[in-house]
């Protein structure tokens, strides 16, 4: 939300509204990546990427009957709280995980083509999780998800964020 800096969002987002949203919804997978928006100046508003993960589509079935509820009610007056709720967003995707490792920074990168969704594989220090594609058509086919690891130098990450501005840089938080 405008006005809030990257730590309030976080602090409220971790310590109130997941905690919440944990206790009324049925997750499989619940991860937050918080944008640093020092790194991502093209995003300053974002905040955070959220990814939720099901099984099945059943699954997705039983959270979306529970966001019909009272439940759903009260996550979203929640978010008012922190959140500009016209900028959320969502997208439904099908995700191959290539690796089970977990990372504490992510780089996220939408693709318009099949090329962009490997453009930073050849990035020495972080390793692709996932393509993320989209289930419902849209002019973005996917967004490649990267995990950071100790062996990326400042010097690539610097250069990574100069040649390629759209990649969001996150915190990851499951």
């Amino acid at each position: 939300m405008d006005g809030l800096s990257d730590i309030d969002f976080r602090d409220y987002y971790e310590n109130k509204h997941a905690p919440l949203a944990s206790s009324l919804l049925s997750f499989e997978g619940y991860e937050r990546n918080y944008i640093n928006t020092e790194l991502n100046p093209l995003y300053t508003s974002l905040g955070s990427i959220s990814i939720f993960q099901y099984e099945s589509m059943e699954s997705l079935d039983i959270v979306s009957k529970q966001m019909s509820s009272d439940a759903g009610n009260t996550l979203r007056d929640d978010e008012v709280k922190f959140m500009d709720i016209s900028k959320n967003y969502f997208f439904l995707t099908e995700s191959k995980q290539l690796t089970e490792q977990e990372f504490n920074k992510k780089i996220f990168y939408s693709a318009n083509t099949q090329n962009d969704l490997n453009l930073l594989d050849s990035f020495e220090g972080i390793n692709k999780i996932s393509n993320n594609l989209f289930i419902e058509p849209n002019e973005i086919i996917g967004i490649a998800e990267y995990g950071i690891t100790k062996e990326l130098s400042f010097d690539i990450l610097e250069y990574l964020i100069q040649e390629h501005p759209q990649a969001l840089i996150a915190s990851c938080i499951s």
